[in-house]
């Protein structure tokens, strides 16, 4: 394993058999939410230039309605034992902790903006179960616990 040196500090990790032919390019970080990436510029039709990723560059671009999974959730994590094409259901499934836009610190825990009270809300099987309005974060809490125990 080789690391490539981004921009803001960061390195990106790859396969030793990649490192000549991806360290060539002048590599940016860049965040989707709280997961950095690694990107370059390459010229592109009539001198519009396109994003690379660098997943892409070591796996290929994927198959139609295929993704590439970062397996770990690390993002700069480019070697190919951590990469995999998978649908984008199955990306979704493995994202690692809460969202970042999280304000409750509770996946599934929100407050609702018109009442102000604590929403508590699943998905399980592309379905979306909303399970009430509660006074307190904690009574959401517990319908989430008491939604999955019934699973």
């Amino acid at each position: 394993m080789k690391e490539i040196k981004l921009t803001q500090g960061l390195v990106a990790m790859v396969d030793d058999e990649d490192y000549e032919k991806l360290n060539q390019f002048k590599w940016q970080a860049k965040t989707n939410c709280s997961v950095y990436y690694a990107k370059r510029r390459a010229p592109g039709p009539k001198r519009i230039s396109e994003t690379i990723w660098m997943h892409r560059d070591v796996l290929g671009t994927p198959p139609a309605g295929m993704e590439i999974d970062h397996i770990d959730g690390n993002g700069l994590n480019n070697q190919k034992k951590n990469l995999r094409f998978c649908t984008h259901k199955e990306n979704m499934q493995n994202q690692h902790g809460i969202r970042p836009t999280n304000t409750s610190g509770v996946p599934g825990v929100s407050r609702h903006k018109q009442t102000g009270k604590w929403r508590a809300q699943i998905q399980k099987d592309n379905k979306f179960y909303h399970l009430g309005l509660f006074d307190n974060k904690e009574d959401a809490i517990e319908a989430i616990k008491l939604f999955k125990a019934k699973q």
